[in-house]
């Protein structure tokens, strides 16, 4: 079994490990309130091989105006998995969510619920100009006084 390889901080493995764990991250939430954390330091990374991934452990500092805790900053320890296949998927693992503020939630929640509503108002409207332009514009064959 091979032993974890410790880095510096700044090596490029670990630094692009970061970021995508970050990235995908950033995408995890349905309001949208994880884009607003951000890589604040790298504390220490490490790699090791496994039998199916490269994985690369991170000790990460992510900040964001809206932790629960109301710290600017808040540290993770972080799992970046590389697949050793063809394609070398990525994925990662963390220790713990990020856990954040009820009111900013309830913020986010309102403003995603809006941005749905005004697209589909969008694509209504949009729906109701083609439905009118493809309307056919005929004369009626009978009108209601001869029927």
């Amino acid at each position: 079994m091979t032993r974890r390889e410790y880095r510096h901080a700044t090596d490029p493995v670990i630094v692009q490990a970061a970021e995508f764990a970050v990235d995908e991250l950033k995408k995890l939430s349905d309001t949208g309130i994880y884009s607003t954390l951000s890589l604040k330091a790298i504390r220490s990374g490490a790699t090791k091989k496994a039998d199916y991934h490269d994985n690369i452990y991170m000790t990460i500092e992510l900040a964001s105006p809206y932790f629960k805790s109301g710290k600017e900053s808040e540290v993770y320890e972080i799992v970046v998995m590389e697949a050793l296949d063809g394609d070398r998927r990525k994925s990662f693992a963390i220790d713990n969510f990020p856990e954040m503020d009820e009111d900013a939630l309830e913020m986010f929640w309102i403003e995603m619920v809006e941005r749905k509503r005004r697209n589909r108002r969008d694509i209504f409207e949009k729906w109701t100009a083609e439905a009118k332009q493809n309307m056919p514009q005929t004369v009626p064959t009978h009108y209601k006084d001869e029927l």
